[in-house]
């Protein structure tokens, strides 16, 4: 190699360190402006909506996102879900009400101990909150709208 193309090769590569290091940076692609970007597509309708059997005796029926409280006149009641891998499915058992006040005991359970729920009634709502264990489970304290 000559003296001209080592001193070249030696002042580009000084060139770019100091340009490095020098903390400019080099121009980039200009942006879109926001007009040509693309608008994102609405999101779908949700693809199920649940389907609950009719009720075969006299009951109170509390409606949630995705299931229902039904209460029997006769001290039982079903939580039933409704998802579009599971058209239908109920959790059972009795209840003791007082006072605007509702304990629920379950006919499931867990080998982590005893399944656990108590609500609030009102004219219009069932407000029910669950036990470590059902929340451990996957249940979620909820607000269920009175159906008339």
């Amino acid at each position: 190699m000559t003296k001209t193309s080592i001193r070249f090769v030696a002042s580009g590569t000084l060139l770019a360190i100091s340009m490095a290091c020098s903390g400019v940076t080099p121009p980039t692609a200009p942006s879109p402006p926001a007009e040509q970007l693309p608008t994102p597509a609405p999101t779908p309708p949700p693809t199920h909506i649940p389907k609950f059997p009719a009720i075969s005796q006299p009951a109170r029926v509390y409606i949630g996102t995705s299931s229902r409280y039904v209460l029997y006149d006769d001290g039982t009641f079903a939580l039933q879900y409704s998802t579009a891998r599971n058209p239908l499915f109920e959790y059972r058992g009795t209840y003791s009400e007082a006072d605007g006040h509702i304990d629920f005991s379950w006919e499931g359970w867990s080998a982590a101990g005893p399944w656990g729920a108590s609500g609030t009634l009102t004219e219009d709502s069932l407000s029910v909150t669950y036990n470590l264990i059902m929340q451990l489970t996957d249940f979620e304290d909820e607000v269920y709208a009175r159906q008339r």
